[in-house]
């Protein structure tokens, strides 16, 4: 506690002076008579009195036009006798040069003594000039701060100092179902909140209000509030604290967020379905795919012993039969393998681990070998970095693209593939620094075949898709939905592009490193 400083009278006249000798609006005292006893001196340079010893040889009437005297004596002087105080305007006058200026005036009654029953006129001059253009300017920010209020979406609502309710806007209105002029000075936990804890958020209110402080202040919190029918719905709220005239008033910014709950317990529910869905649609792919071994097995099997051990026995038909048989089951069994390893994309995989690119590809080129010898063709590996990945599905990756890329040559010409890649970030990161985490790899499988049609571009992802009769090219269209799906797990997109007759380009985007959750996920 400060120490108490008790002031005398002469203290107080003492305080007085110096608080109205720095000021720089026109002060003056003065009997009900008009008589001057004191003039501060931004008074005295208003009306030209060069010292303080001048003011008892000049009057009110002195320093005021006509007009604004009898204003002051017929208007201001009654007006003050009977209701303490008086405000308009009035037009001064230099004693000295009879310059005019324009003043906002404020006129008191002011007691001596609290023994002596007389009195006097405290009169304040403000030129008028800055007073306007204050008002104006507390009048567009009234402005300015209604139409926020007005044009928000959300309900926003203020409590003054005492805890009752002094803003709200139409939102609020919307929102909670009442009236405004029905809300106005009454408490927020009577109107804002359920029953069962409108009890505990007027005692938060009133604890706030009185201490400047709180939990719940500046944060997003998530509340139950009701409406005016009595239906309660989830909100996130804001508290903030500010000031009016010095008193403190709390103000709540409330969005309802009823439907966005609902949308993610929809989502929520959604994703969860479409995970148990893709397990047991992956899970029948793998067992059905080895159901369709055995039986697949036998027909082959029982083929070839028709073809050994009973060629003489057949005819040439015959013959043909057990051949297109055998041929159409080989077929099946390529197709049932392709199966397999789609769904082995996602039940099968194993930890991401950091995975030499380059190496990679070498490797693939050697197990093609034969391939790239018999239609002459060449691979040319380039620059390709060490990212996190599932080795063994990298390994398929570049094995459907760059074998696709070799199958596909134009008769007339040798293939020649490229492989490589380089890094890339987000285009809003480019120039700043930025995280292994968000570093992209670009890897690109070029080509100079057949090429196709851009129409195709989406089309020969798709299980089963082929844009070319199996006579002309074999195979079984799965090997580019693989590399799809592969992509996709990674976290990563692949995207096909090519003209007729002037080769292909597939462009796989993938990221450099995958995030623990991803990891989890393969676990």
């Amino acid at each position: 506690m400060g120490e108490v400083i008790e002031i005398s009278s002469t203290n107080s006249d003492a305080i007085f002076r110096a608080l109205a000798e720095s000021m720089p609006d026109f002060v003056c005292l003065a009997s009900t008579h008009g008589e001057l006893f004191y003039m501060n001196p931004a008074a005295r340079r208003s009306v030209g009195l060069e010292d303080e010893s001048a003011v008892a040889s000049v009057t009110l009437r002195d320093f005021y036009t006509d007009e604004s005297w009898r204003e002051l004596r017929d208007l201001a002087v009654p007006a003050v006798n009977k209701a303490g105080q008086w405000e308009g305007r009035s037009r001064l006058k230099n004693i000295k040069s009879g310059q005019q200026t324009s003043a906002h005036t404020f006129m008191f009654r002011v007691k001596l003594s609290q023994s002596d029953r007389s009195s006097c006129l405290a009169i304040l001059h403000r030129d008028a000039e800055t007073w306007d253009r204050l008002r104006e300017s507390l009048t567009e920010s009234q402005a300015r701060k209604n139409s926020i209020l007005e044009s928000s979406l959300d309900p926003i609502i203020t409590i003054n100092h005492e805890g009752l309710i002094i803003e709200f806007n139409r939102a609020a209105e919307q929102t909670f179902g009442h009236a405004r002029d029905k809300v106005l000075n009454t408490r927020p936990s009577d109107v804002l909140f359920p029953p069962s804890n409108s009890e505990e958020q007027g005692n938060r209110i009133e604890r706030y209000l009185e201490s400047g402080e709180g939990s719940m202040l500046g944060k997003r919190v998530e509340v139950t509030v009701s409406r005016a029918n009595g239906e309660s719905f989830p909100a996130e709220m804001a508290m903030t604290m500010g000031q009016i005239n010095g008193a403190p008033v709390l103000s709540f910014f409330v969005r309802d967020i009823g439907a966005r709950k609902k949308a993610e317990e929809a989502q929520d529910h959604y994703a969860a379905e479409l995970e148990r869905s893709n397990r047991d649609l992956e899970q029948f792919a793998y067992v059905a795919s080895h159901d369709l071994q055995e039986p697949l097995r036998k027909i082959r099997a029982f083929g070839d012993r028709l073809e050994v051990k009973c060629r003489d026995l057949l005819d040439d038909t015959a013959k043909e039969c057990v051949s297109r048989m055998q041929s159409a089951a080989a077929r099946m069994q390529e197709l049932i393998e392709g199966l397999l390893t789609l769904s082995r994309v996602t039940t099968r995989a194993r930890d991401f681990v950091q995975v030499d690119l380059a190496e990679v590809v070498r490797q693939v080129v050697g197990d093609l070998e034969a391939q790239i010898e018999r239609v002459h063709g060449q691979v040319e590996i380039g620059r390709l970095p060490t990212i996190q990945a599932e080795p063994l599905q990298m390994r398929q990756l570049f094995q459907n693209l760059i074998a696709n890329a070799l199958k596909f040559h134009r008769p007339d010409e040798p293939p020649l593939v490229k492989v490589e890649a380089h890094y890339v970030s987000p285009r809003e990161r480019r120039g700043s620094r930025k995280s292994v985490e968000e570093e992209k790899c670009r890897i690109t499988v070029e080509d100079n075949g057949i090429g196709f049609e851009t129409e195709y571009s989406e089309r020969i992802f798709g299980i089963f898709q082929r844009l070319h009769t199996r006579d002309v090219y074999e195979g079984t269209g799965i090997g580019l939905a693989i590399c799809r799906r592969i992509a996709e797990y990674h976290g990563g997109e692949i995207k096909a592009h090519g003209q007729p007759g002037q080769g292909s380009k597939f462009e796989v985007l993938l990221p450099a490193a995958q995030t623990k959750k991803k990891r989890s996920e393969a676990d």
